[in-house]
């Protein structure tokens, strides 16, 4: 199509789909008044304000702008139009935003604990892991390692004779080098003091640190500073003999706490150092894995599969997919769900464009008899209308990417709590990528191009006497 054509389709799209004169007054008091509302609220919640009313104003505040700037650019008709092609944009947009939030805040807190890439070892004699750290860490893609040693523990708070004591908790015990751990982005922000210095290890006039999660800690009843007990069952280090002997336990000193917003780690969690873990679970100098950092948590399969070409039996590895594929699973189905259902929006919103589109054929028959009249040919009367659709799927895609990114700013900032014990992350989390964003606008502006259509061929079909003679 030459660059003629093109511009005076652009320019007759531009005529039919977009307010020919000034809007009236009480369009441009609505537009502005809603959109000052909406800049206070979303100020408050930015400075940090948690009361719901804030973010009921930025909700409201921001669809009676959104129907104040429509009103403002479109005629009522396509107004209307517009305004449900943004909210399903907008809408799908929040959504995959919410989504992705959720899986990125799951894999940060499994790669702060567990890392990406797990190397564990068949049998009880995992001594040479500081020549196995050593070796795989040479791998670029590879961030960090730590070696860890880990059983299931008990652990209850010291008490007097005559204090209560609410009973043992069982969860998992785990113990880490500081040194090599906090190499691991993001493990040292979630210790309330900002430093893995809180594991030290035992000695004859120290005792050793225990870090245990938030809300483990108020689950036993203990603050910074109590001292805990750890039992460990005899059975565990599957030597011969161990069964019916007395269980191991030790003394720790309760020196920080940890809050990791999972609230599976944040109730089942017990840190200390290695030497005190190695000396409690096996009473001796061996681990029972290594933890590796992945510059990029998507490499974790094929990193995986090279470390085992490397090393070989009796080593295996596991990924942090193949860890959390029931909940990564169960995300990922949700996410398709939600898409489908608000993905009806955009068809419906695309629908309701075929009305407007209809209304304005029937009151331009006259314009476009002209247009026929002096050489337009068919082609060019279609494509007209063809662009009236995309035009107006722009706008609705345009407003809904500003909508979609205010109400993803909002909610991050906001925080909104969750139920610990439904979801696994105490706030709701939004990360917006590219295709969160972009994909929902593309969307819709490929289904108004496709309900435009049948208008457009319509369009093109009325016969010149017709239209002239009305």
């Amino acid at each position: 199509m030459d660059s003629p054509r093109l511009a005076l389709i652009v320019m007759m799209a531009r005529r039919l789909v977009f307010r020919s004169g000034a809007p009236p007054a009480k369009v441009l008091r609505w537009m502005w008044g809603s959109l000052a509302v909406t800049a206070v609220g979303t100020a408050a919640v930015l400075s940090g304000a948690t009361h719901p009313l804030w973010v009921a104003v930025v909700g409201a505040g921001s669809m009676a702008a959104l129907i104040g700037v429509a009103l403002r650019f479109f005629p009522t008709a396509m107004a209307v139009s517009v305004t449900g092609i943004a909210l399903s944009c907008a809408s799908l947009m929040t959504v995959l935003g919410v989504t992705t939030g959720f899986e990125s805040e799951i894999v940060r807190s499994v790669a702060r604990f567990n890392g990406h890439v797990l190397l564990t070892k068949y049998g009880l004699d995992f001594e040479e892991y500081s020549e196995v750290s050593a070796r795989i860490q040479s791998d670029p893609r590879v961030q960090a390692a730590s070696p860890f040693a880990f059983s299931m523990v008990a652990v209850v708070k010291v008490t007097e004779p005559s204090e209560g004591n609410r009973g043992p908790s069982v969860v998992i015990g785990k113990g880490i080098d500081p040194r090599r751990a906090e190499q691991m982005d993001g493990l040292s922000d979630a210790f309330a003091r900002g430093s893995l210095d809180a594991l030290r290890p035992g000695g004859t006039l120290v005792t050793p640190g225990l870090v245990l999660g938030d809300a483990l800690a108020r689950e036993i009843d203990v603050s910074v500073g109590d001292k805990v007990r750890v039992v460990v069952p005899a059975e565990i280090d599957g030597t011969q003999g161990d069964v019916g002997r007395e269980p191991r336990h030790a003394e720790f000193e309760l020196t920080d706490l940890v809050h990791t917003g999972t609230s599976e780690i944040d109730r089942n969690m017990a840190l200390m150092h290695l030497s005190a873990a190695q000396s409690l679970f096996f009473r001796e100098a061996r681990v029972t894995g290594i933890e590796f950092q992945l510059e990029d948590p998507r490499l974790a399969t094929p990193v995986a599969a090279d470390i085992e070409s490397i090393l070989g039996y009796p080593y295996r590895t596991s990924t942090w997919e193949q860890t959390n594929a029931p909940l990564l699973v169960s995300l990922r189905q949700v996410r398709i769900a939600i898409v489908v259902i608000l993905g009806l929006m955009s068809v419906v919103a695309a629908s309701s464009l075929v009305a407007s589109l209809l209304l304005i054929v029937r009151r331009k028959r006259h314009d476009i008899g002209v247009m026929m009249a002096v050489g337009s040919s068919r082609a060019l009367v279609f494509w007209v209308f063809e662009s009236i659709g995309i035009v107006a799927g722009l706008g609705g895609a345009v407003l809904g990417l500003a909508l979609g990114c205010l109400y993803c700013v909002v909610i991050g900032a906001y925080r909104y709590p969750l139920v610990g014990d439904v979801y696994p992350v105490d706030h709701m989390p939004v990360e917006l990528g590219f295709l969160d964003a972009f994909a929902p606008a593309a969307v819709a502006i490929g289904l108004c191009a496709l309900a435009s259509g049948p208008v457009a061929v319509q369009a093109s079909k009325i016969r010149l006497l017709s239209a002239l003679g009305r």
